[in-house]
């Protein structure tokens, strides 16, 4: 027997309107869990939401980070253990914490992503990071959030870095899908996710430099629905389809090996993987998508340089990279040197 749990969601700048009638078949108790910066921009409106039809409990800080102790922490909260579901609100690690920790309680949880910058909160999967912020593991739910409100205005009005991050993380899927999979014979719904996979791309690709635009003015217009749908749900309904060892492959390596090498600065998660895309398509020999995937970068200052990740010599970084599970399942051997004479060919790019 084979359950398929595909995600269900809500999007508009009155998403979280619809709350009451999908959330109150599942009782009349909710904790809100997230960051601090997210809990400030969201609940205003979510709790206006619920007024009359639903009970907040309690609102709570997730941690500082998505890990295994900070989801146990949650889970030993009075109001956490004695609501009926959870509201997960946030960006990646806020609500990848929250998911164990609903997951191992057996509560339902709905997920208000208040950053386009993965898609987290239509995933079973959670990627967890130990106390000193190096990457852990991952960790699958049985099944993704039982539902998603994206409030489009909410994802306008937050820090821009984070939707273009969130631009340049959703860019990997097609080409670490593709790849990883590559001469393997799919089930239905494997097949179903790489159809989904090949075409993730050109949208973000089309629109991506004029939702960009609008949410740098915190105004939303359909490209910006188009594109926070691709980030959050195309990408994420994907994930659901695909098993896990075709859900990553060498630029999400790449990036969990940048979070234990020793760099210069900060990055955020998709900054990394899209510059690990560009490594994956020059290696693959794909010139032709990598230099449409080179040209958007340079046009939106993603990075496309070693510098832009705050990286000198990638010996380490392409060490650790070749080590990691997201390269456990590839059409060819991926060695040290494949990957160096990519770094080397993609830094001689101009």
């Amino acid at each position: 027997m084979e359950n398929q749990f595909l995600p269900s969601y809500t999007i508009g700048s009155n998403a979280y309107e619809a709350v009451p009638e999908v959330c109150g078949f599942y009782g009349k108790t909710a904790v809100v869990i997230g960051g601090n910066k997210a809990r400030k921009a969201a609940e205003k409106r979510l709790l206006s939401a619920c007024k009359g039809a639903l009970e907040v409990t309690g609102s709570f800080l997730y941690g500082d980070d998505a890990t295994y102790e900070n989801a146990d922490a949650l889970a030993n909260l009075k109001e956490v253990q004695e609501a009926d579901m959870i509201f997960a609100v946030g960006g990646g690690r806020a609500v990848d914490t929250v998911k164990k920790t609903a997951g191992e309680m057996n509560k339902p949880i709905f997920t208000f992503p208040t950053l386009a910058s993965n898609c987290a909160p239509v995933t079973a999967v959670g990627a967890y990071y130990y106390p000193n912020h190096a990457f852990r593991s991952v960790w699958y739910r049985t099944r993704p959030a039982f539902h998603t409100f994206i409030d489009t205005q909410v994802i306008a009005e937050a820090p821009e870095e984070y939707f273009w991050a969130g631009i340049g993380d959703a860019l990997s899927k097609q080409y670490e899908v593709v790849f990883s999979s590559r001469g393997d014979t799919l089930t239905y719904s494997q097949s179903l996710g790489i159809q989904l996979a090949h075409h993730c791309s050109d949208g973000l690709l089309q629109h991506g430099e004029e939702a960009l635009n609008a949410v740098k003015n915190q105004t939303v217009n359909k490209a910006v629905d188009y594109v926070t749908q691709n980030i959050i749900c195309s990408t994420g309904i994907i994930s659901n389809l695909v098993p896990e060892d075709y859900n990553s492959s060498l630029a999400h390596a790449l990036y969990n090996s940048h979070t234990g090498t020793p760099h210069e600065g900060k990055y955020l998660h998709g900054a990394v993987v899209v510059w690990g895309v560009l490594v994956l398509l020059t290696m693959d020999g794909q010139t032709e998508e990598r230099n449409k995937l080179y040209d958007f970068c340079k046009r939106t200052q993603l990075p496309h340089k070693l510098a832009h990740i705050g990286i000198k010599d990638p010996t380490e970084l392409v060490k650790n990279a070749l080590i990691k599970p997201d390269l456990r399942k590839v059409p060819y051997e991926v060695t040290e040197a494949k990957v160096m004479k990519a770094i080397e060919d993609l830094e001689k790019l101009n």
